[in-house]
């Protein structure tokens, strides 16, 4: 069922030269029928938040899947061969769509997305979407990597003309030119926060923590497995994410306050 919205804007006021995305989305199939809705009002629930203006969506319905899928769950690995597939298509300023796609990643529900810029009259995700998701491709899904924007486009960029695939890397182009924005000489001294050393934060940085902000959105669990992985379990990382939200507001004494009652960080 496709549904349109006609509306200029949601909020009334557009951004800046905007462009026009669509994404494509699993939802895990263990979630319960009744709160589909619920999980799709979610995603939509971000697009808005970045200003995005929803054009038309498809609902998501229930699939087979042509190859299984995996996600870790509370540190769990759940296999599963059916999903519900849905796609909505919307107008976002393309400086959001860093942001936009982080905050897709942390839905639990979502089993696997694709993102790919398109144009208002055409449809891309949309056009087949049970063929895309019964497309597999097992030499890609021995190779799957957990981590990256590849993860949810090679599936699906198989099944795709090759004038939409060029599409798929003009969202990467996106991508990459906000990334550039950010990478250019933003970056903050996280050796500021207590308990933070230069090795840490290097080890943050190649994380893709790089700046306060960065920092403070962080879950403590996120920071301690990072650690971990490093060797640095000794180190306790439950007030940098405060400390860092003061250091992003430029709340100096107070984060000076802060750090004379802590000893390491602690």
């Amino acid at each position: 069922m496709n549904i349109n919205n006609t509306q200029g804007s949601q909020d009334g006021v557009y951004t800046p030269e905007p462009r026009v995305y669509e994404i494509g989305y699993h939802i895990l199939s263990s979630v319960d029928e009744g709160n589909i809705e619920n999980e799709r009002d979610a995603l939509v629930a971000i697009i808005t938040k970045f200003n995005g203006i929803v054009i038309s969506e498809e609902i998501p319905a229930l699939i087979d899947l042509a190859y299984k899928m995996d996600k870790v769950i509370d540190n769990k690995r759940q296999i599963y061969s059916q999903a519900y597939f849905g796609w909505i298509k919307f107008d976002l300023n393309p400086e959001s769509i860093i942001e936009l796609e982080k905050e897709i990643e942390g839905l639990k529900s979502i089993l696997r997305f694709i993102l790919i810029k398109t144009v208002r009259e055409n449809t891309i995700v949309s056009e087949k979407p049970y063929k895309l998701a019964k497309k597999g491709n097992k030499d890609f899904d021995e190779e799957y990597d957990d981590d990256g924007f590849d993860e949810v486009e090679r599936p699906i960029a198989e099944e795709l003309p090759e004038d939409n695939i060029t599409d798929e890397k003009d969202i990467k182009e996106d991508t990459e030119e906000a990334k550039e924005g950010e990478d250019n000489g933003n970056d903050d001294d996280l050796t500021k926060i207590e308990g933070i050393g230069p090795k840490i934060a290097e080890i943050f940085a190649s994380a893709g923590i790089k700046t306060f902000s960065d920092l403070s959105s962080s879950k403590v669990g996120d920071l301690r497995k990072i650690l971990e992985d490093n060797k640095l379990s000794s180190h306790d990382p439950k007030t940098w994410s405060k400390q860092a939200t003061l250091a992003k507001n430029e709340k100096w004494e107070k984060l000076a306050e802060l750090q004379d009652e802590l000893k390491g960080g602690k």
